[in-house]
C-alpha cells in the first residue's frame, strides 16, 4: 500500500495549458499565418483585378454603343479622357456622356456609391498633389486614350522635341477621328487603369503600380478584349499595342519614340 507521501506525490488530473504547450501552439499558428497570408494576399490581388477587368469590359461595350450612336465619332472636349463617364467627383465634372449607357444619369450623380463600374478596387490614388483616389477625384478610376478622346489636339510644349513632329502631324488627325480612322481595332487602347495614360506619356510622374505590379495595368483595345499589360514609357506603337490610332503615322512613331526609363 502506497504511503500517504507518495499519495500525496502523484499528479493531479489537469486541464490547462503549461507554459510550453502554449508557447507551442502559438509557434504553430503562426507558422500558419505566415504559410497562408501570401496566399490570401494573392487571392485578393488576383481577385481585384478580376473584378477591374470586368468593369473595363462594360465600359468597352458602353463606347461601342456610343459609337454606333453618335455615327463613328468619338466624344471631343476638354478633359474628355476623364470627364466621360462617372460620377462628378472633387472636380465636380458633369454632363458625363457615357452615363447613360450603363444606366446612370447623364447629369452626373453627386453619390460615388452610383458609380461602381466605374471603380476600379485596386484604386489607392497616386494623382499627383492629392491623397484621394482618381475615383474621388475625377470619378472614375479608368482613363480613355487621349488620342481618341481628348480635346482635339495633343501637347507639344514641355515634350521631347523630337516628339514634336509625330504630334503635330496627330493633331492634323484629331479633330475628324472616328472608328474608321483606325485599321487595327485589336491593337488600339481604348481605356485602362488611371495612370496607364501618364506612364506612357513621356516624363509625366504618376503611381507606377496598380495591381501590384510595377508599370502594368488593366487595359480595354478598341475591339473590347482585356489584357493585363506592360505600359512603356514614351512607345506610341509596340509589338503588344498602340497607342496611336493612325496607321498612317506608325513609321514617323517609331522613328521618333524611345522609351523612358522605368526607374
Amino acid at each position: 500500500m502506497p504511503s500517504q507521501c507518495q499519495r500525496q506525490s502523484l499528479p493531479a488530473n489537469r486541464t490547462a495549458f503549461t507554459l510550453v504547450e502554449l508557447l507551442v501552439v502559438i509557434a504553430i499558428i503562426a507558422l500558419l499565418l505566415g504559410i497562408l497570408l501570401p496566399s490570401l494576399r494573392a487571392a485578393r490581388i488576383a481577385a481585384n483585378r478580376t473584378a477591374c477587368q470586368a468593369n473595363l469590359k462594360q465600359l468597352a461595350r458602353a463606347w461601342q454603343t456610343y459609337l454606333n450612336d453618335h455615327d463613328g465619332r468619338f466624344y471631343q472636349g476638354i478633359n474628355a479622357n476623364l470627364n466621360y463617364g462617372g460620377w462628378k467627383g472633387e472636380q465636380n465634372w458633369s454632363p458625363r456622356p457615357l452615363n447613360k449607357y450603363v444606366d446612370l444619369p447623364t447629369e452626373a450623380p453627386d453619390s460615388p456609391s452610383w458609380a461602381r463600374v466605374f471603380r476600379c478596387p485596386s484604386d489607392r490614388g497616386g494623382v499627383p498633389g492629392t491623397t484621394l483616389s482618381a475615383h474621388q477625384r475625377f470619378g472614375t478610376s479608368y482613363q480613355t486614350n487621349i488620342l481618341l478622346i481628348g480635346q482635339n489636339q495633343t501637347g507639344t510644349r514641355g515634350i521631347p522635341s523630337q516628339l514634336k513632329p509625330l504630334h503635330y502631324e496627330i493633331n492634323q488627325r484629331l479633330k475628324n477621328v472616328t472608328i474608321t480612322s483606325v485599321s487595327k481595332p485589336t491593337n488600339l487602347l481604348l481605356i485602362g487603369d488611371y495612370g496607364w495614360v501618364n506612364q506612357w506619356m513621356p516624363k509625366v510622374p504618376f503611381r507606377t503600380e496598380w495591381h501590384n505590379k510595377n508599370y502594368h495595368h488593366n487595359l480595354t483595345f478598341l475591339d473590347g478584349h482585356v489584357e493585363f499589360l506592360h505600359v512603356h514609357k514614351g512607345l506610341y506603337v509596340t509589338s503588344n499595342y498602340c497607342v496611336l490610332p493612325f496607321q498612317e503615322l506608325y513609321s514617323l512613331a517609331r522613328q521618333v519614340q524611345q522609351e523612358e526609363p522605368c526607374d
